[in-house]
């Protein structure tokens, strides 16, 4: 069963699109990591959320540990309000199995 994590992005007033451009633009080598399925930011006004979906914990800690994400974060580090909010969702599929699901 896929891991799927919603990370929650606070920037510091003023530095939502440094921000986003800063996330978006380490994605592809993200998209490039094995095992990841999705790795897709959306905003708001004030926020910035990534939903990424990894094919098994093994995959996940290796991209943890990797280079792409320690890039990332030293990229953001600056322009951060507060450390980002990794939260683990469980599926509650519903109707078409691949709709209902990420």
């Amino acid at each position: 069963m896929s891991i799927v994590l919603l990370v929650e992005y606070t920037p510091l007033e003023g530095k939502k699109d440094e921000l986003l451009e800063a996330l978006t633009s380490g994605a592809a080598a993200v998209h490039a990591e094995a095992g990841c399925e999705k790795y897709a930011f959306h905003s708001t006004k004030e926020k910035v959320y990534l939903i990424e979906s990894w094919a098994d914990k093994d995959a996940l800690e290796a991209h943890a540990n990797g280079e792409p994400i320690k890039a990332l974060r030293a990229a953001t580090q600056d322009l951060l309000a507060e450390q980002a909010s990794i939260t683990p969702l469980r599926p509650a599929p519903s109707g078409d199995p691949q709709k209902g699901t990420i």
